[in-house]
């Protein structure tokens, strides 16, 4: 694992314990259903594999719903937690610690999930790694992702969604887990790709309030050619200046 990979690592490691559940508390459960949603689309034995899988709540159901899962995380610290998850379930699922770049099963998977994930790369390698995780998806496959919402509704929603979003981004930028970016639409930037976009779904803060989290399904189409990868030049798994700030060694926050 090279220097910075091992910094980010780190980072992820440290953040482990608290990170789901403040993610639970700060969205009002609503990351939880949002993730969990996707499984209405899934066959017990299908494959799917969780890029970025962190603590896992998501991969933990799928297997307890009988998928063969594959989980990929940078952080070890993040693996550790899934799999006293696991053991308690009485489940399996493969576990792999490293960059999701080096990650090269093109063509193996029924699904991929790339929940809260994409958002760790600015718009340049958040493309690149939709691509690649798109890759890994077998033709007629599936592709997952949820995530906090662009903003949508009344201008005082929107504002709300804006001012919600990124005083956690904030949070997660101090701590050197994310780079700053707006709000991705992920449906958008599949559609771009030839992807079918299958279903959007919404979710409200705590269920009533303004629109905060969305889950995209999509479809790989069988005579899908523009998501094939391209081959990646070894940037590591996270934006190029979050790198270059964290192996110089300088403190950055808000």
């Amino acid at each position: 694992m090279k220097t910075t990979e091992r910094k980010l690592s780190r980072n992820y490691d440290r953040a482990a314990w608290f990170y789901e559940a403040s993610s639970n508390i700060y969205s009002t459960g609503q990351i939880k259903v949002a993730k969990l949603s996707q499984l209405r689309f899934m066959q017990p034995g299908q494959s799917i594999l969780y890029l970025g899988v962190g603590a896992g709540e998501d991969a933990c159901e799928a297997a307890k719903q009988g998928l063969k899962v594959t989980c990929l995380d940078i952080s070890q610290g993040m693996l550790n937690r899934l799999q006293r998850k696991l053991d308690r379930a009485g489940v399996d699922a493969e576990l792999i610690c490293g960059n999701a770049f080096d990650h090269c099963r093109f063509g193996e998977y029924d699904a991929v999930a790339t929940n809260f994930f994409l958002n760790c790369f600015k718009r340049p390698m958040m493309r690149e790694m939709m691509q690649h995780a798109l890759g890994l998806v077998r033709p007629g496959g599936r592709f997952f992702v949820a995530d906090v919402s662009p903003p949508q509704g009344s201008w005082p929603a929107r504002l709300f969604n804006i001012a919600y979003s990124k005083w956690a981004m904030a949070a997660f930028w101090i701590m050197r887990l994310v780079p700053w970016h707006e709000n991705y639409n992920y449906a958008d930037e599949l559609r771009q790709l030839g992807i079918q976009v299958d279903e959007v779904s919404n979710f409200r803060l705590a269920g009533f309030g303004p629109i905060m989290f969305q889950s995209v399904a999509a479809t790989k189409l069988a005579n899908l050619t523009s998501s094939v990868p391209k081959p990646h030049l070894g940037v590591p798994n996270v934006a190029p200046e979050v790198l270059d700030r964290r192996s110089s060694g300088v403190n950055h926050g808000s």
